[in-house]
C-alpha cells in the first residue's frame, strides 16, 4: 500500500486514525502493530512473514545480548544477530548481483549458477534491517536495555509510517514513545499539514518532473543534446529530493498524528556549500548510520594498527580517514541499489569528500558562497545523472552531452516537446519547494505579527489561519483530483 493512493488516503488512514484517538496507547500499540503488518502484505503477501520474523528474531538476540555474562558471548551474539540480518539483504537484494558477477568464476569451478535466483526483493527491506541491526549494536554497546516486550520490538520494525523508506530511526529515539505517549490536537495539527505538504511533493511536483525525466531518459544516447541532458539531469534531481523528502513529509505527519516524533530526515540539501555539506543534509538517518556504524568503526580500527603519528610519511588521520570513507560510501551506493552504476556513485561521492579534505576545503571557504553552492550541485546534479542512468554507456552519453559535445540535431528530440507550460510551472515550484520557503513565510509572519497589537495581531492571526487552511485544502484537491487521473507511480526510494 502506498501513501498517495486512494486505498490509503480514505480505506485505511481515516478509520485508523479515528479509532485510535479513543484507545490507551497499549491497545493503540496493538492495532498498530496489526495495521502496519496489514499495510505490508496488502503490496508484499506473504512476504509479512519476513517482516514478522526479522522482528521476533532480532527480538529475542536482543534479549540474549543483554542476559550473557561474558564479553566473548555478547560480541558472538551481536556477530550472529548483524549476521543473520545482512542475509536476509544477501539472499532478497544482492543474490542476483553477486552470481551475475560471480558466474564466470563458478562455471570454472564446475557450478552452473544459471540465470540467477530473480527473487522478488520486499520492499523497505534495506530500511528495516539497519534499523534492526542498529538495535542490536545499542543493546550490545548498553546504550538502551533490551526491549522485553515484543509488541514494542514488532512496532518498532513494522510501524506503516516508516517501514518502506524509513526515515531509520534508532530504538533509543522510540522507546519512551513506544511505552508511553498521547495524541495531542497539537501533534494532530502538525501531522495533518506535515502530511498534506508531503502529498503535494510527491504528486504534484515529483510525479510531473518524472514523467518528462522518463521520457528524456528514454532518448537514444546519440541523439541527446546539451537542452535535452540538462532538462533531464535538472528534472532529476529535483524529483527524487521531491519524491524522497515528501514521503518523509508524509512518514513524519503520520507519526505525529499518532503521537510519535520522528526524526528530520532532510535540511535543505541543495542549499550544501559542499558534497560534505551535502551529506549532513541529504538522508540523515542513512548519514548517521554509515558514520556511527561503518566509518568510525572502520577508522578506529585502522588506527589501533598503526603506532605512531606518521607511517610511509602520511598522517595517522589521513590513514584512517581515506580508506574509512571510501568504504563507507562504497557501501552507501551498494545500499541503494544492486547494479554498479550505483557503486561508482557512491565512491564518486566518496572521492569528492576526499578530495574536499585533501584540497579543496581552504579554496572552498575563501569562494564566494553562491559559487560554493553552485559547486556542490553541479557536481550532486552529475552524480544524480549517474544515479538514475539505467548504465555506463547512458551516464557517459549524458555527462558528454552536458559538457556540450552531444551528436543529437533537436530533429526528432526537440526540447519543446518535453519542456511544456506545465513542466515549465512545475520545475519553478520545485525550486521553491526545494528551498526554505515555509520557514521564510512563517518567520515573516512572526516579525509582522509581533510588531503589531490590538486589532491587527488579531486580523493577522485570523488571516494566517484561514490561508494555511486554504492552501491545504487546495493542496489535497488537487492531489487526490492528479490522483485519479494518473497511472500508478510508487516512491523512487521503494526500490532501495
Amino acid at each position: 500500500m502506498i501513501f498517495s493512493t486512494p486505498a490509503f488516503l480514505f480505506l485505511f488512514l481515516p478509520p485508523l486514525l479515528l479509532i485510535s484517538l479513543f484507545l490507551r496507547h497499549k491497545i493503540q500499540n496493538l492495532l498498530l502493530l496489526l495495521a502496519s503488518l496489514l499495510f505490508y502484505a496488502w503490496g508484499e503477501g506473504w512476504l509479512v512473514l519476513l517482516l514478522l520474523g526479522s522482528a521476533l528474531g532480532n527480538h529475542f538476540i536482543g534479549l540474549a545480548i543483554e542476559n550473557s555474562a561474558t564479553p566473548g558471548k555478547r560480541k558472538a551474539l551481536l556477530a550472529t544477530g548483524l549476521g543473520l540480518n545482512l542475509a536476509l539483504l544477501v539472499v532478497f537484494k544482492y543474490a542476483d548481483f553477486f552470481l551475475s558477477n560471480l558466474g564466470p568464476l563458478f562455471r570454472v569451478a564446475g557450478l552452473d549458477v544459471g540465470q540467477g535466483l530473480h527473487w522478488h526483493q520486499p520492499l523497505g527491506i534495506s530500511f528495516f534491517t539497519f534499523m534492526a541491526m542498529a538495535y542490536l549494536a545499542e543493546v550490545h554497546n548498553r546504550a538502551i536495555p533490551a526491549e522485553r516486550n515484543f509488541l514494542h520490538t514488532a512496532l518498532f520494525i513494522s510501524l506503516f509510517p516508516t517501514v518502506l523508506a524509513g526515515p531509520i530511526h534508532r530504538y533509543s529515539r522510540l522507546r519512551l514513545q513506544l511505552a508511553e505517549r498521547r495524541t495531542t490536537p497539537e501533534l494532530l495539527s502538525q501531522g495533518i499539514r506535515r502530511f498534506v505538504i508531503g502529498l503535494g511533493k510527491k504528486v504534484l511536483l515529483a510525479d510531473t518532473l518524472g514523467r518528462a525525466v522518463d521520457a528524456i531518459f528514454a532518448i537514444p544516447n546519440p541523439e541527446l543534446t546539451a537542452a535535452l541532458s540538462w532538462l533531464g539531469g535538472a528534472g532529476y534531481t529535483l524529483q527524487i529530493f521531491l519524491d524522497f523528502s515528501g514521503y518523509t513529509d508524509m512518514a513524519i505527519g503520520l507519526g505525529r498524528m499518532f503521537g510519535f516524533t520522528f526524526m528530520e530526515n532532510f535540511n535543505y540539501p541543495y542549499l550544501s556549500r559542499s558534497i560534505t555539506d551535502f551529506w549532513t543534509r541529504w538522508h540523515i538517518s542513512l548519514s548517521n548510520w554509515l558514520r556511527d556504524f561503518i566509518f568510525l568503526p572502520a577508522a578506529y580500527a585502522l588506527s589501533r594498527r598503526i603506532r605512531g603519528d606518521r607511517l610511509l610519511g602520511i598522517r595517522v588521520d589521513s590513514w584512517c580517514y581515506y580508506p574509512a570513507m571510501l568504504l563507507t560510501m562504497l557501501l552507501c551506493g551498494l545500499w541503494h541499489g544492486a547494479a554498479w552504476t550505483f557503486v561508482a556513485w557512491g565512491l564518486y561521492h566518496g572521492l569528492f569528500i576526499m578530495l574536499e579534505r585533501q584540497a579543496l576545503k581552504k579554496r572552498l571557504k575563501r569562494l564566494w558562497p553562491p559559487l560554493q553552492g553552485a559547486y556542490a550541485l553541479l557536481v550532486v546534479t552529475f552524480g544524480w545523472v549517474l544515479f538514475r542512468a539505467s548504465d555506463f554507456a547512458q551516464a557517459v552519453a549524458f555527462w558528454r552531452a552536458m559538457l556540450g559535445f552531444g551528436s543529437g540535431d533537436n530533429h526528432e528530440f526537440h526540447p519543446a516537446l518535453y519542456a511544456d507550460t506545465r513542466l515549465i510551472v512545475t520545475l519553478l515550484l520545485s525550486l521553491l519547494a526545494a528551498g526554505p520557503l515555509f520557514p521564510a513565510l512563517r518567520g515573516g509572519y512572526l516579525k509582522l505579527r509581533s510588531a503589531s497589537s490590538g486589532v491587527v495581531r488579531m486580523g493577522l492571526e485570523a488571516g494566517s489561519v484561514v490561508l494555511t487552511l486554504a492552501f491545504l485544502a487546495s493542496v489535497l484537491l488537487a492531489s487526490v483530483m492528479a490522483m485519479a487521473a494518473s497511472t500508478f507511480n510508487p516512491f523512487i526510494y521503494f526500490r532501495f
